[in-house]
């Protein structure tokens, strides 16, 4: 019987895969609601991490 090779034991390989990139993306900048008395720069510096992985994501969406 042939053996399987899963995905996760070839991303040190080949390195990751779009969705496993994707998703250590959305871990790493997960969508966090500002808290009124933070101030605007790092409010600003989050929106604009998250704004990248927006539109990783919609560009994921596109392609499919």
């Amino acid at each position: 019987m042939p053996t399987q090779t899963s995905l996760n034991m070839l991303e040190p390989l080949i390195g990751p895969t779009v969705e496993s990139l994707l998703a250590e993306m959305e871990e790493t900048f997960p969508p966090i609601n500002p808290h009124p008395k933070e101030e605007l720069a790092p409010i600003m510096f989050r929106a604009g991490q998250r704004s990248v992985i927006e539109w990783y994501t919609n560009r994921l969406k596109e392609s499919r």
